[in-house]
């Protein structure tokens, strides 16, 4: 779904590199263009990939700096059409040129195996000729001033294309996956940090390792949080930079699906608890069996009609289908497009930025009791009460 929809799964990275919006816009616009995307439907080509416009999937122009600028963000969309032959027509297809081709040449009992690949390129190609490509488009919203990228897709195909794209389109510039230990980099305070780094288990600095060396942030951070659902009132208030005013409230808590993994003599298991439930007791049992909690659904409440719903993958902490409260701007019939555009992208964006703060404020929270001498006693408190019925 798109940045605009009512929910969106939301993969985030940093930029890094030198970028002066003022004094590049119009060299972005020209990169921008530059990658354009560009139409198959009218070749048997098999994939194309490009930017276009977030309010307009078919353009690919960016003509005015106001379509895919607003204030400090730019905004556009990652498209990919792509033409897919199904398994069952080609074999069919195959099966027909592989029968002409014997019946051209008598001589032979089977078609070879050179002149297969060769049936099986030209099978291919006519099917492609007859297929339309399918559309999948992937918006972009990219913070200026911190720096933040969101990209709307989890898939990994579709994050090693954007990157890919990315990096060709804006020379100069990377991207770096704002993983768990980054983003509690850029939350704690000064005097966490050299704790924080003294438990980092990574061996270099390379993203994957920092990722997969640091899994028990996420795996840490879910269990404390469902140890807390279901023994705390869930009552936090904003501790972080945000749209928000410091020290104003809000509740958070695990609930409706969890995902949890572990060990078992046959390999990895996999426990998916979904529904309504009382006491949690199967996530707990696989707790207390030493299974880890990779995902699960965390709301957000600050008022009774004010919620935040998304599902957290706690290996990246990433967003899935992240859904905010609807909120409706004022329209008139006679107001510019553009600006009712740019007034609807804007409030999306601001609810959006306010339960992104709340997280990083859970999170925090967390990670100041986790790197604090109170942890022992917390950890022990959680072991505790996983050993009883």
């Amino acid at each position: 779904m798109g940045f605009l929809a009512a929910s969106s799964s939301v993969c985030y990275f940093q930029v890094v590199g030198p970028l002066n919006l003022q004094e590049q816009i119009s060299e972005i616009q020209q990169q921008l263009t530059g990658a354009g995307f560009s139409s198959i439907e009218q070749s048997a080509e098999e994939l194309s990939t490009g930017w276009v416009e977030l309010d307009d999937y078919e353009s690919s122009s960016f003509a005015k700096e106001s379509l895919f600028r607003r204030d400090q963000y730019l905004c556009f969309t990652l498209r990919e059409d792509r033409r897919r032959v199904p398994a069952a027509l080609l074999k069919r297809q195959v099966a027909q040129l592989s029968n002409k081709f014997l019946v051209n040449n008598p001589t032979f009992n089977r078609v070879p195996k050179g002149e297969l690949e060769q049936i099986r390129d030209t099978a291919r190609s006519l099917l492609m000729a007859r297929t339309l490509p399918a559309p999948s488009c992937y918006d972009v919203v990219w913070d200026t001033e911190r720096q933040l990228l969101r990209l709307c897709s989890l898939s990994q195909k579709v994050i090693d294309s954007f990157q890919g794209l990315f990096h060709q389109t804006f020379v100069g510039l990377r991207l770096q996956l704002l993983h768990p230990l980054s983003r509690a980099e850029q939350l704690l305070p000064a005097s966490l940090l050299e704790i924080l780094q003294q438990s980092n288990q990574a061996q270099t600095d390379a993203v994957l390792d920092q990722i997969e060396s640091n899994r028990w942030l996420g795996v840490e951070f879910l269990r404390w949080l469902f140890y807390r659902t279901l023994n705390s009132g869930s009552n936090y208030s904003i501790n972080c930079d945000g749209p928000q005013l410091p020290q104003q409230p809000f509740t958070a808590f695990l609930d409706s699906r969890f995902v949890l993994v572990g060990g078992g003599q046959e390999g990895q298991q996999k426990v998916v608890v979904a529904g309504p439930q009382d006491h949690y007791l199967e996530v707990r049992a696989a707790l207390a069996q030493n299974k880890e909690i990779e995902e699960a659904t965390l709301h957000f409440r600050r008022e009774e009609e004010e919620c935040w719903k998304l599902t957290l993958k706690g290996e990246r902490f990433q967003f899935g289908s992240f859904r905010t409260p609807m909120v409706r701007p004022e329209s008139d019939p006679n107001d510019d497009p553009l600006a009712e555009a740019e007034a609807a992208f804007l409030t999306k964006l601001g609810i959006m930025e306010e339960g992104e703060q709340m997280f990083n404020s859970l999170l925090k929270s967390f990670l100041e009791l986790r790197l604090g001498d109170g942890w022992k006693l917390e950890a022990a408190a959680i072991d505790d009460w996983l050993k009883t019925e």
